[in-house]
């Protein structure tokens, strides 16, 4: 009777019936063994929270459909479900603009620690505006860094008669480099009738907003200015747009102390500087003995002027440079000479730019590795061992590098989280990490991220670490991976390194005929394994696939065209991203490296980064890579496939066997 009982509770969990008064049925079974009771409790818990995940949706659509008598019937089966608050939330949403405050206000009491209050404020605070409520506005108003409430807030004050206030909160908002949202326009009126709208005040929001390259939003901006000073704004644009202008601007600046002059030559000096560095040296020379500039403006330039001499990288650039005698104790200053004095192989040199980085620089890996490097090179290899010992116990890049110099073995040493049983389902009762788990389920994943934020906001590390092994366990990698890099725990390589979708990457890899390791380290790299990841610049997917590349493959493969939503099912993704990367491999002649550079950054640059003469050893051409981005992605998706390899089992070659030296852009690839 009992199995009979379970198995229908089961079977109308997954039928999505509603199964009222089904808890007095278990009561009344008679006791069993403490196992069985166990095992069965189990049982029922999971089925009983099906059917409420079930009756969640039906409730949900029942009061988006506005079926209320429907949804009335439904709610109370869910007063201890986890996302019962999301129904409130929902009723409350739809009667906003009728609801009693004190009801609004006991909503955001009891779930001020969620999301939802933060929503729901926003939309109660936009309702008090719109219906002219302002005393209700200002009494309940609370502080926030969003600039649309606080201009309803600062027009509900000038409404209720505190106008010095408002006015003082408006001069506030008005200095941004942003647009202000349109629930500003109404104290924006008031204020600049009241004359707080001065010249100067319209220049100050102007060179934030140029700052920002935002051109457009600044000419809005200068229709308040004098016809007579909107001169100024256009000589600025020409020297935003064409920053060797500045030199020819300069007949214009007569008036030294003038703010606006000093605001374009300093901007039009930085941008000239990362046009044409040795031009802007030269015109530095010459004018900052004749115009007055503050230190900060003085800094600015010569940092950005440092930088992009150093960057060039010529003779000339570095000869300018010493002549300039401008701060070289910048590590973004001093890098291009070491790098430059190992390609020449001046090996001296290299040592005494080392020499003139601070300590704390002097002693990172990377640094710590180039220093062996050269000691290496120059014969003096007792010196260089004992510096490539000094990181070999890490596990990273450069140790794995200074590994494969001295022949020792990698720091591949797995230490497991533990955490008992028991505490791990104490975690799962935490309100917000229930939420997180059932919206999880539900498949709403952009709400259980927000919901699992806000809870491990407040954990201590021990909690992170019990998080991070939490959603592991539901499937969860993305999270996992991220809690644990909260809690700056980085030895747990099963849960760093997860396998998920490991038949399907494997099978794809052996079809495509790539090291399976390569694709999980790419993945690993890209997206931390979120299926649904959406990067700024369009990138979709585990393996974060241009849809333009994505189609291409696609009719490689002579496979149906992939909408956008297809490349976040994981399957099409790995399939597409799996193939596009033995496509890169073989353009690049199976070299690795190039082919994983070219992932990140696109085939067409990385043939721009080839040496021009000679052949470069592969350590140095990464050190090289003029995006700092795929600097960083090669060196990670390099250490992660040895680490992807001891994890699926796969026997292993030494980093630098697989880093051949990168050919020059004159041979054939």
């Amino acid at each position: 009777m009992k199995k009979r009982v379970v198995q229908w509770l089961v079977a109308c969990s997954i039928g999505g019936f509603s199964l009222p008064g089904f808890t007095l049925t278990l009561n009344k079974l008679p006791d069993a063994p403490a196992d069985n009771r166990m095992a069965e409790k189990n049982i029922n818990d999971t089925a009983r929270r099906n059917l409420q995940r079930k009756t969640f949706v039906r409730a949900e659509m029942a009061l988006k459909l506005k079926r209320y008598s429907q949804y009335r019937k439904l709610k109370p089966l869910l007063v201890d479900y986890p996302l019962y608050p999301y129904l409130l939330y929902i009723e409350l949403k739809q009667k906003i603009s009728t609801t009693p405050n004190h009801k609004i206000q006991a909503f955001l009491q009891t779930y001020h620690n969620t999301p939802l209050a933060k929503k729901l404020y926003s939309r109660w605070i936009n309702a008090l505006a719109r219906q002219g409520r302002y005393a209700a506005l200002v009494q309940h108003f609370r502080p926030t860094q969003n600039t649309r409430l606080l201009c309803h807030y600062a027009h509900a004050l000038y409404q209720t008669g505190n106008r010095h206030t408002a006015y003082s909160l408006m001069g506030e908002l008005w200095q941004t480099g942003n647009s202000l949202p349109k629930s500003c326009n109404p104290i924006l009126k008031k204020w600049r009738k009241a004359g707080y709208l001065t010249a100067p005040r319209i220049w100050s929001r102007i060179h934030l907003v140029m700052k920002k390259g935002k051109r457009r939003l600044a000419t809005h901006l200068a229709r308040s200015l004098p016809k007579k000073e909107r001169f100024w704004l256009s000589l600025w644009k020409k020297v935003q747009r064409n920053p060797e202008f500045v030199i020819r601007a300069q007949k214009h600046f007569k008036d030294e102390h003038s703010p606006v002059m000093h605001w374009i030559l300093v901007d039009g000096m930085s941008r000239l500087a990362h046009r044409n560095p040795l031009k802007a040296a030269e015109y530095w020379q010459e004018i900052r003995d004749r115009y007055y500039f503050t230190d900060d403006e003085k800094e600015r330039i010569r940092q950005r002027l440092s930088l992009a001499l150093a960057r060039a990288g010529t003779p000339l650039s570095r000869e300018t440079l010493k002549s300039l005698k401008l701060d070289s104790r910048d590590a973004r200053v001093i890098t291009p000479h070491i790098l430059s004095a190992i390609a020449d192989k001046d090996w001296e040199g290299a040592l005494s730019w080392l020499n003139q980085l601070k300590s704390r620089e002097q002693n990172s890996e990377r640094w710590h590795y180039w220093r062996a490097r050269a000691l290496e090179e120059m014969g003096r290899l007792d010196e260089a061992r004992s510096l490539y010992l000094q990181i070999t116990d890490n596990r990273s890049y450069y140790s794995f590098l200074a590994a494969d110099r001295i022949g020792d073995r990698y720091q591949l040493t797995h230490r497991p989280i533990k955490v008992p049983a028991a505490e791990l389902l104490k975690l799962q009762h935490i309100p917000a990490i229930a939420r997180a788990g059932e919206l999880y389920q539900l498949k709403r994943v952009v709400d259980a991220r927000r919901e699992w934020h806000f809870a491990i906001q407040q954990m201590n590390k021990r909690q992170l670490l019990m998080a991070a092994q939490l959603a592991n366990k539901w499937g969860w990698h993305d999270r996992s991976i991220i809690t644990l890099a909260l809690a700056q725990h980085w030895d747990d390589l099963e849960l760093r390194f997860p396998l998920a979708h490991k038949t399907y990457i494997e099978k794809q890899a052996k079809r495509e005929k790539i090291n399976p390791a390569w694709a999980f380290a790419v993945i690993r790299q890209e997206s931390a394994f979120t299926s649904d990841a959406r990067s700024s610049a369009g990138a979709l997917g585990l393996m974060q696939l241009m849809p333009r590349t994505a189609r291409q493959v696609a009719r490689q493969l002579r496979i149906k065209r992939p909408r956008q939503r297809d490349l976040l099912k994981s399957s099409i993704n790995i399939r597409l991203g799996v193939r596009y990367l033995r496509k890169l491999k073989k353009r690049f002649s199976d070299n690795t490296v190039l082919a994983t550079a070219a992932y990140n950054a696109g085939d067409w640059r990385v043939r721009g980064w080839l040496p021009k003469h000679e052949a470069q050893s592969a350590d140095l051409w990464i050190e090289n890579v003029p995006f700092t981005e795929t600097r960083k992605y090669l060196k990670r998706v390099l250490t992660y496939t040895i680490i992807y390899e001891q994890r699926l089992g796969l026997e292993s070659r030494p980093l630098l066997e697989r880093m051949p030296a990168i050919p020059a852009s004159k041979q054939k690839i």
